[in-house]
């Protein structure tokens, strides 16, 4: 699974600094924000992720990683969409906000299960 989250961390970086760029030169800096989760929470923390589970392999091959997976790619997509409607007030949005979080959460409550239970 190592390389499926670095695979996926590199797409979160392009969509992130691609999302930099169009905030930039609009000068519309509503999006900042979405910018910054999509860089921290895709990026950083599944290029980071990533790494991890190549480093200690015996992490990488479990069900707690691959659910982990689904659960932080699903979620971080519904968080950013989600947050860009709040931006442009869409109406109705807050629910859609929380479940994205939960998504991730139950995630990266998984991650931290699976190193704890199998890093020795």
């Amino acid at each position: 699974m190592g390389k499926q989250f670095i695979k996926i961390a590199a797409v979160y970086f392009a969509l992130s600094a691609l999302l930099s760029v169009i905030i930039d030169v609009s000068g519309d800096y509503r999006l900042s924000s979405v910018q910054s989760h999509i860089h921290l929470l895709g990026w950083t923390a599944l290029g980071t992720i990533g790494l991890i589970y190549v480093a200690f392999p015996a992490l990488s091959v479990t069900m707690l990683a691959r659910v982990h997976f689904w659960l932080h790619n699903i979620g971080l997509p519904v968080l950013v969409l989600a947050t860009v409607g709040k931006k442009y007030e869409v109406p109705d949005i807050g629910v859609w906000i929380i479940m994205g979080w939960v998504l991730l959460a139950v995630g990266v409550v998984l991650f931290m299960v699976n190193v704890w239970d199998r890093l020795r």
